[in-house]
């Protein structure tokens, strides 16, 4: 687990770990640069938990906080899990016992509920259970994992390919799922056993843009390789773009991120007449003003919701935005490590290590009931 400045969520996600069904696991923590009081919290749960370790260190991006998170492993299964998402309580037993149960599966995953940055819930993503079908649909559709953190990986396939590669700033686990899956299958418990978080200040929602740059890199990538040409050209590529975000600081390739966020998770909530979705519409309107997508999404749905109030509410809404000369925006007001063979994320069988968390068999297999906080 790789955090930057998240120390509520890193502590609801640490304990979705503590509350996972195979108890024997490591889990290892990079601390990217973080400024606000994530440091704190995690030497807070070191000592309350001896199975994690909190590695400090001045900030280095994602994709090179994980390289180290899985060299400080020493487990035979390495399992992702981001700051801000949850894991089901059986996760790390289930995933397990699907890459014992399957030598040919390199790396495994699950079905994923995504959720909103409050918990609501948005998409469930599924996945088939059949490794052949999965394998293929990773390769040729470009339909992978449902989450990075959803991942569990086999150490030693991890270390064939050579790992995550410093190049990807961004998209760094889709160019690793395209050179596994080249050497072994992909599997999935056909189970919610992981909880992805949609938000409009995550890399997901600040950076698509740039992410999907990178994707289609690792896309030439894997056409090299199939071809016999060499990926030298396009790793050059993926260094280039690392550095220009680098040099641009935060700010690069998210202008249009956090608007496109808001109204992915607003537009999926109105799907599901849920009154929470006006808010997140709102929201993408203010950040980027005549965003008429969010605006039709907000509409019909108004009218079709329980009661006229809501829609005569939201009209409201709307011609108090036009009157007021600072646009559209200022109406709004809505708110790893094995016990020895695992690492994680890790899983370990024994041992320790992981950029993850880890997880054993040595122990009880006590079922820590406890549920996700929200």
């Amino acid at each position: 687990m790789s955090v930057r400045d998240d120390a509520e969520r890193v502590r609801r996600a640490i304990q979705s770990i503590r509350s996972q069904t195979f108890t024997d696991w490591e889990l290892i923590v990079i601390d990217d640069g973080s400024r606000d009081g994530t440091g704190t919290v995690l030497d807070e749960l070191v000592t309350a938990d001896g199975r994690i370790r909190a590695i400090h260190q001045e900030q280095t991006g994602l994709t090179r906080a994980l390289i180290r998170g899985c060299a400080e492993s020493r487990g035979e299964f390495i399992a992702r899990q981001d700051a801000d998402d949850l894991s089901g309580p059986p996760r790390l037993e289930r995933q397990v016992s699907l890459l014992d149960a399957n030598p040919d599966a390199g790396f495994v995953s699950c079905w994923t509920q995504y959720i909103g940055p409050e918990n609501e819930p948005l998409e469930l993503v599924t996945r088939p259970a059949d490794s052949e079908e999965a394998t293929r649909q990773l390769l040729v559709d470009r339909q992978g994992p449902p989450a990075h953190g959803s991942v569990m990986f086999r150490r030693a396939l991890y270390e064939k390919v050579n790992g995550y590669r410093p190049e990807f700033y961004f998209a760094q686990d889709a160019d690793l799922w395209l050179r596994m899956a080249e050497r072994a299958k992909i599997g999935y418990v056909p189970q919610v056993l992981y909880y992805y978080r949609r938000d409009y200040n995550s890399i997901s929602g600040t950076f698509r843009p740039m992410q999907r740059r990178f994707g289609e890199v690792g896309q030439a990538c894997r056409k090299a390789r199939l071809t016999g040409q060499p990926e030298a050209p396009h790793l050059a590529a993926a260094a280039a773009l690392t550095e220009e975000i680098l040099r641009a600081g935060a700010g690069v390739a998210g202008s249009d991120g956090a608007p496109e966020m808001s109204y992915l998770i607003g537009s999926r909530l109105a799907r599901d007449r849920d009154r929470r979705a006006v808010g997140y519409l709102w929201k993408a309107i203010r950040d980027r003003r005549w965003y008429w997508r969010a605006l039709g999404a907000a509409w019909p749905g108004a009218g079709d919701w329980k009661t006229g109030r809501r829609a005569g509410a939201l009209r409201g809404l709307a011609i108090r935005s036009f009157d007021r000369t600072q646009g559209l925006g200022s109406a709004y007001t809505g708110r790893a490590s094995e016990s020895r063979r695992f690492a994680g994320p890790s899983v370990h069988r024994h041992g320790t290590g992981g950029a993850g968390v880890g997880a054993s068999r040595a122990g009880s297999r006590a079922a820590d009931a406890a549920r996700l906080h929200e």
